[in-house]
This record gives C-alpha cells, sequence and structure tokens, in this order.
C-alpha cells in the first residue's frame, strides 16, 4: 500500500498516517474528528479521513443537469436538494452555484408504482389518486391538482405541502434556453425561497436559474405559454410611473406590453 498519494482535494502530496484517539484532528472533508488511518499535509495542516479521500470526484445525480465535482468549501453553503446548513465537502456545478452534499447524493433511490424520486423534490413524491376534495396546487402550472373528479393522477409530499401533476412532472426539462436569457441555458433550482420583483404570489420553491450571470426566473414564470391578443389592456396607471422591465426606461408614452394581472408591475416596450 502506498504511504502517499497525490489527491485532487489538495494541491500538495498526502501521506498516510495513523493518528490514536488523543489527537484532536479534524478531517477538512466531513468535518468531523479523525481516529485511525489518515491522510495529512504537514506543511498545510492538512487532515482528510481514507474514508473522504475514497469518494469520487465527479459524479451525476437526478437533482442536477451538470456534472458535479467534489470541492471543499470553507464556508457554510445550502444544498440545493434537501435545503439543509453544510460545510466541507460538497458536490458543486460552479457555473450554476448548485451544491449537494455528500450524503445526500449517496441516498440509495426510490422508485416504485406509488412512490418515486423526481428532481423536482428531495422528498419521495407519493402517487395520489383523483380526489376533487383535496385542494392542493401544482407547484408548476399553478392550477389545482384535482379540479374535477376526471383530473390525471398526480404526485406530492404532503410533508411539504408539495404537489405536482403527474404530467407536469414527466414533461418539465430541467434546463431550458428562454427568450428572456438567450445567453445561456437555465438550470431548474429546488432551492428557491426569495419572491419575484412583480410577482405577487408565493413562489413554488422551483426556478430556472443561470449561476454566471445571476438571472433566474420563477418555473411558472420560464413556462407560461405566449398568450396574444388584438384587444389592448388599458391600466390607470399614470405614464411616467411605469418603468420597462429590459431596459430600464421610465416614463413609456408609447404604447406597450404589460402583465395581463392588473396587480403584476410587468411592462416592456
Amino acid at each position: 500500500m502506498s504511504t502517499k498519494i497525490q489527491h485532487f482535494l489538495h494541491c500538495h502530496l498526502l501521506w498516510l498516517l495513523g493518528v490514536s484517539q488523543d489527537d484532536q484532528l479534524g478531517c477538512r472533508g466531513c468535518c468531523k474528528r479523525i481516529t485511525g488511518s489518515i491522510y495529512v499535509c504537514f506543511g498545510c495542516d492538512f487532515y482528510l479521513h481514507r474514508s473522504c479521500a475514497k469518494l469520487p470526484g465527479e459524479i451525476r445525480d437526478l437533482f442536477h443537469p451538470c456534472p458535479l465535482l467534489l470541492t471543499i468549501l470553507d464556508y457554510e453553503y445550502i444544498c440545493n436538494a434537501c435545503f439543509k446548513t453544510d460545510s466541507g465537502l460538497s458536490n458543486r456545478c460552479k457555473r450554476c452555484e448548485f451544491d449537494m452534499h455528500v450524503e445526500g447524493t449517496q441516498r440509495a433511490t426510490i422508485e416504485t408504482e406509488e412512490l418515486i424520486q423526481h428532481f423536482t423534490h428531495w422528498h419521495p413524491l407519493k402517487l395520489l389518486a383523483p380526489n376533487n376534495h383535496l385542494e392542493v396546487g401544482c407547484a408548476i402550472y399553478n392550477k389545482l391538482c384535482f379540479a374535477s373528479a376526471f383530473d390525471s393522477f398526480a404526485y406530492g409530499c404532503q410533508d411539504c405541502n408539495f404537489f405536482v401533476h403527474h404530467s407536469c412532472m414527466i414533461n418539465i426539462p430541467r434546463q431550458i434556453i428562454h427568450f428572456f436569457h438567450p445567453s445561456c441555458p437555465l438550470v431548474l433550482l429546488t432551492d428557491v425561497p426569495c419572491q419575484y420583483e412583480g410577482f405577487d404570489e408565493a413562489s413554488s420553491g422551483l426556478a430556472f436559474h443561470c449561476g454566471k450571470c445571476k438571472f433566474q426566473l420563477d418555473v411558472k414564470c420560464a413556462l407560461l405559454p405566449t398568450v396574444e391578443s388584438k384587444m389592448p389592456i388599458r391600466f390607470n396607471i399614470h405614464p411616467t410611473s411605469i418603468r420597462c422591465k429590459a431596459c430600464g426606461e421610465h416614463g413609456l408614452l408609447a404604447p406597450c406590453f404589460a402583465c395581463s394581472k392588473r396587480s403584476c408591475t410587468f411592462f416592456l416596450h
């Protein structure tokens, strides 16, 4: 067995060393106390469990379409899959600013006829039979899952109050190109607690995101079909108070496009 290795998590050679329970050393990967055999860089005081050193440098996971690279973060981060705070090792996509803790990627994949693990939600989603007495909204389509007794099946996590139509779960893309942001692909993220300017309803927690440009669209906005109407909508708003969301210019004196929802303040030349 080699007593030294060159590991991708550290720039220097790491030496295999045995430590006793009396040594107060912490693993830079999992941030837990080290006992037994470890890898160490003496010049940097860098310590790594042998088990952490054996983790793969790159993985693919159903929660993110891009490859995730194993990285050590020196700050606390929020896992974009389960929303828990962690530190140390992260399976990370730097371009999308997506982080997922190691324990999450090692969980078993669940898939049966009534229970499925889907990338829109961290917990398994349970199949719900049509029930027009259960008033729950689809997190993607923004409509009631069971508006009538003839509606299709839906999946849900009742602990988190998260529900999706079966058809939406099948058809939702994990990555899109949107005409609001054509220069980069937008990747679906599941940890989006913030509200959006001009959007006065509670966020579903799902959004398409470009980490490079800090651009974000709620999933309901991103997947809205284009609606055309020949009848202009008149708003009782002073022209100088209107700002174009694309160029930022105030005072739209010429006819402009506006969101058909009157409480929304989204306008475009």
